[in-house]
């Protein structure tokens, strides 16, 4: 189940429970010029989405059902996350959809927080395109 969170106007915010959603946490994409380095089995991979649960990626040779060993490198870390990522959905043109498990809490820590840095960042460019 999602939440999701509308404004029509200024001072109106609705809110819309979504249950077709298969997402269990907020995605953001990564900034072009800060990339998030992704690593499967030691193959580069172009990361699309990512949250503290997991992430999108572009990889062929991925199998559903599968789970693989992944280096995430963040921007803003000095050290790569490893993980174990399980495939759970492999749309056309070869997107993999993986949910990341049994993280530390460090890791996912440091997941939460370039979420939540990224977030921020693009909230503020929606509101500087669009003031009320």
């Amino acid at each position: 189940m999602a939440v999701i969170f509308k404004r029509e106007k200024a001072g109106h915010i609705e809110l819309k429970i979504d249950d077709q959603s298969t997402r269990a946490a907020y995605r953001v994409a990564p900034d072009r010029d800060e990339p998030v380095i992704l690593q499967v089995e030691g193959e580069l991979a172009r990361v699309l989405d990512i949250s503290a649960g997991g992430f999108s990626c572009l990889c062929a040779g991925l199998q559903l059902g599968m789970r693989y060993r992944v280096l995430l490198d963040l921007p803003d870390t000095t050290d790569p996350i490893g993980a174990f990522a399980d495939v759970i959905k492999v749309d056309d043109g070869n997107i993999c959809r993986c949910r990341l498990v049994d993280l530390d809490a460090e890791a996912a820590d440091l997941l939460h927080r370039y979420v939540l840095r990224r977030q921020k960042l693009a909230i503020k460019a929606i509101r500087a395109n669009n003031p009320d």
